[in-house]
């Protein structure tokens, strides 16, 4: 679960004592000023402060909240806002997380704390509001993550399905069916036969991404060869692969071709 970074109560600290020096910080209107931040970057001070050019178009913002404050950039490692909001603090996020989905942002996480979204091209958005000084308090971190890093972080938080399925494998010009448990976790995916005849993975933290082994009614055991390519397919309820085998313990015996299908109910 993600955490609170101190970054963001930095940055509350810093308005708070600047608006404090200058008595209470002027009129709302009187478009804030720029200072140095702890963080790197300008971190930009005003009463009411329009959605940063950094931020895209779309990050939905209640019409509840008023733009105080915004650090970083989208070129820097991590960007934040901060503002204060009239209402409800659960009522606040909840229009924010409706807006945001509305709008293409993926919902990863959500409690009585922070509530997470990632978006491609974009990165890793924490959203909290709560009282704090007194005060009804919104921040908005944005983690300028790479794609691939969204990736890995959307697997992570994944559903893992576990449910019945069937599999039909085709080896050297023989083919062979079996039903087993079959699990779908984001892109990973996996299916194993009750007779052990059938295992096929489709997994992103595996060698090649794929494993499969085939067991023939005689005993005979033939293993995917890693050092051939293969060809995968997914779908929302079914997965394949086909490539090259080589019989276990047995390499000499050459390789043959193969084609594994498997199918998970719903």
């Amino acid at each position: 679960m993600s955490r609170w970074r101190p970054q963001s109560l930095v940055v509350l600290a810093v308005l708070v004592g600047a608006l404090t020096a200058c008595g209470g910080g002027g009129d709302a209107d009187d478009g804030g000023g720029t200072t140095a931040s702890p963080g790197g970057g300008d971190l930009v001070i005003g009463g009411d402060l329009e959605l940063p050019d950094d931020f895209p178009s779309d990050f939905y913002i209640p019409d509840s909240v008023t733009i105080t404050s915004f650090t970083g950039s989208a070129d820097a490692p991590m960007m934040s806002l901060g503002g204060t909001y009239e209402g409800d603090a659960a009522a606040v996020v909840a229009d924010m997380s409706n807006g945001l989905q509305a709008a293409g942002y993926e919902l990863l996480s959500q409690d009585d704390d922070i509530t997470v979204f990632i978006k491609d091209g974009l990165g890793r958005i924490r959203i909290r509001a709560r009282e704090f000084l007194g005060e009804p308090t919104l921040t908005v971190d944005v983690d300028n993550w790479t794609d691939d890093q969204i990736a890995e972080l959307r697997e992570l938080f994944a559903a893992e399905i576990t449910t019945t399925g069937s599999a039909t494998a085709t080896y050297g010009g023989d083919t062979m069916s079996a039903t087993g448990e079959c699990t779908i976790k984001g892109e990973t995916r996996w299916f194993f036969a009750d007779d052990v005849s059938i295992t096929l993975q489709l997994d992103p933290n595996l060698p090649g991404r794929v494993y499969a082994d085939i067991t023939t009614a005689d005993g005979i055991v033939y293993t995917i060869d890693t050092t051939a390519s293969s060809r995968t397919e997914t779908s929302a309820t079914g997965f394949s692969a086909s490539g090259k085998m080589v019989e276990f313990n047995n390499e000499s015996a050459g390789t043959i071709d193969f084609t594994i299908e498997a199918t998970c109910d719903a």
